[in-house]
């Protein structure tokens, strides 16, 4: 049977493909014999973009779901301890168990998708899979309606305008992307006609799915980014591309609005953009950081093979 630290490494490698805010991976795991602990890694904090690190435990809760996913797929049971240092303690069972390995297999091919996509929308069916799998998580999904887009338009629209204009967002932008604008930039979304076609905006079959919950804690994040894991990972199984837009949560006003628009009490995490690609080329893959920045072991001889 596969030593259960070679477990815990093979799922650390597969969750440096976990996505994350301006591609940052701000994540650490420290590999023991039987346990993995995961924890921020305050080298790649965002000081002007995300000041309280709410989207870096967010992208770190992603990096915990995916390592889950990855052990469970073959066929091990683990146990995740939560805690404030480290965020997360993983410890894997010796029991073997049933699962299914749709979602493992999805972990490397799904990539964060920036480029318009074309008028057929995700079915409801598909918009209601997405729902179960981050309800399973403990977070809701707020699908914006049709009649609510000129809302999230102009909150998108604020967004961008209070991005230009906070002191060192946008170097500290440009700082992890390159420069590059569809990497760091806000993809508007398109004033669409209530009624009939909408014309030449591009993305008029985009959803717009808004993750929320009750709570503001880290723990509260660190949940929300295990929620977008289980989205995004069942999008790619269902064929529907996604991206994330962190950019309506990172400022009061545009958050404010997008509790408007779920209509309750509540504390919006993240706005995920759901859709088809214009072609079947998929994206550009994003740099992942080496192995040996990411991952460590609490004592020598490991082996890191499953």
């Amino acid at each position: 049977m596969t030593s259960r630290t070679a477990v815990l490494a093979h799922a650390a490698r597969l969750a440096r493909h976990a996505p994350s805010i301006l591609n940052t991976q701000p994540w650490q795991w420290r590999i023991g014999r039987h346990t993995a602990e995961l924890r921020t890694d305050p080298s790649r904090h965002l000081a002007h973009v995300d000041p309280a690190g709410h989207l870096a435990l967010l992208s770190c809760g992603a990096a915990l779901h995916h390592a889950t996913v990855a052990i469970h797929a073959l066929g091990r049971h683990v146990t995740v301890e939560h805690g404030d240092d480290p965020l997360a303690r993983l410890v894997v069972g010796g029991a073997t168990i049933p699962y299914d390995t749709g979602l493992a297999a999805a972990i490397t091919h799904r990539h964060t998708d920036r480029r318009a996509f074309g008028a057929q929308p995700p079915a409801d069916e598909i918009i209601a899979d997405l729902h179960r799998a981050a309800a399973a998580q403990g977070v809701h999904i707020h699908p914006v309606r049709r009649d609510e887009i000129p809302v999230l338009a102009a909150a998108t629209a604020r967004a961008a305008s209070d991005a230009a204009h906070r002191p060192g967002h946008t170097t500290e932008i440009a700082h992890w992307t390159g420069g590059g604008a569809s990497a760091g930039g806000v993809r508007p979304v398109p004033m669409r006609a209530l009624h009939g076609p909408a014309t030449g905006d591009g993305d008029i079959g985009a959803r717009y799915l808004i993750l929320h919950g009750s709570g503001d804690t880290p723990a509260d994040w660190l949940r929300a980014g295990v929620a977008l894991s289980a989205l995004l990972l069942t999008a790619t199984v269902r064929g529907v591309a996604c991206s994330p837009m962190s950019e309506l949560v990172e400022a009061p006003w545009p958050r404010g609005l997008l509790t408007t628009l779920i209509g309750e009490p509540c504390h919006p995490y993240l706005v995920v953009r759901c859709g088809y690609p214009l072609n079947d080329e998929p994206p550009p893959a994003t740099p992942r950081r080496p192995e040996a920045e990411t991952l460590s072991y609490l004592f020598t001889g490991a082996s890191a093979h499953p």
